[in-house]
């Protein structure tokens, strides 16, 4: 295996061994594309930050946006609970009046209807004492199953 790393070795310091012809023209070709490198990084960079700054600008238009949705949304959630309320308050206010109305109308009608069954009862109390003394009354009251 040293055999290999020695040939190896020996192959690679002959081809280092060559001498490259380096002129002053290779020279200065070098120091221009050096040149060009550098105005061309400048250029990127430059570029790189023009559309970061364009993306900032972009992102903090994109977040106005959404906190003025999110802003709609909330007054859009206000309005509703709101008509809610409303509607509550209003179903609750006609189901109240319905039965205050109801009582206040019912009212008359069951004084005079106690007051005609207490006429009832005194009505057929006097009758009831009359037929323990006319025959005739007690017929008919016990024909009507009154007594």
């Amino acid at each position: 295996m040293s055999k290999w790393l020695l040939a190896l070795v020996l192959c690679l310091s002959m081809v280092h061994a060559k001498e490259v012809p380096f002129t002053l023209e290779d020279r200065d070709r070098l120091i221009r594309m050096e040149a060009e490198l550098k105005a061309l990084s400048k250029s990127v960079d430059t570029r790189f930050e023009e559309t970061n700054r364009r993306m900032d600008t972009r992102f903090e238009e994109m977040n106005k946006r959404i906190d003025e949705v999110n802003r709609k949304i909330d007054m859009l959630f206000n309005f509703l609970w709101i008509i809610t309320g409303i509607f509550t308050t209003i179903t609750v206010a006609t189901i109240g009046f319905a039965i205050w109305d109801r009582r206040t109308t019912l009212k008359p009608f069951e004084d005079k209807i106690k007051k005609l069954e207490d006429k009832d009862k005194t009505f057929l109390e006097a009758l009831r004492s009359l037929a323990e003394e006319d025959k005739k009354v007690y017929e008919i009251l016990r024909k009507y199953n009154m007594l």
